[in-house]
């Protein structure tokens, strides 16, 4: 499996269970976000979890980074 199937694939287990899912800091889902990352040129994509507050993950953002 390529690595964007691997990751559609992750993050749609993640919708499934109700996890919000955020590219750019603007809602999105598993396949759009799975192909921004493939084709991210000049730099890639950093994810940060936060949690609710009994310590589940409640939000994926996937912000894109610059390469230097």
């Amino acid at each position: 499996m390529n690595s964007r199937k691997s990751l559609e694939k992750e993050l749609s287990l993640y919708e499934e269970q109700g996890i919000s899912l955020y590219l750019d800091g603007e809602p999105s889902n598993s396949r759009t976000i799975a192909r921004a990352c493939q084709i991210a040129d000049g730099g890639g994509y950093m994810r940060d979890y936060t949690e609710d507050e009994q310590g589940c993950i409640a939000r994926v953002d996937f912000d894109f980074v610059i390469d230097e």
